[in-house]
């Protein structure tokens, strides 16, 4: 058997990271949450509006994140959103 010497590269480009999150999201949506929220509503119809409207509001809160990523370049995240906003003491909670 003749040796192969391949190296993998270890990296993660932005479409990969994106499709990792991505797939993590949609997977876990799917296969957990649907049962439930179909058995609760009743109607194919509506889960299909409620999953439209819970996306728009993700694609909101993405785009905001992303507009305070530009506008505080510290790292933190989200506590140092919070703080920058309400102050330090609610920043904890």
């Amino acid at each position: 058997m003749p040796e192969n010497n391949i190296k993998l590269k270890r990296s993660l480009g932005l479409i990969d990271a994106t499709s990792l999150v991505a797939g993590s999201m949609i997977g876990s949506g799917i296969f957990i949450v649907t049962s439930a929220m179909a058995r609760d509503i009743g109607s194919a119809a509506w889960l299909l509006v409620i999953w439209f409207v819970t996306g728009l509001i993700t694609v909101a809160a993405a785009l905001s994140y992303g507009e305070l990523a530009v506008m505080i370049p510290n790292s933190g995240g989200q506590f140092v959103y919070i703080q920058m906003a309400s102050g330090i003491m609610v920043s904890f909670f």
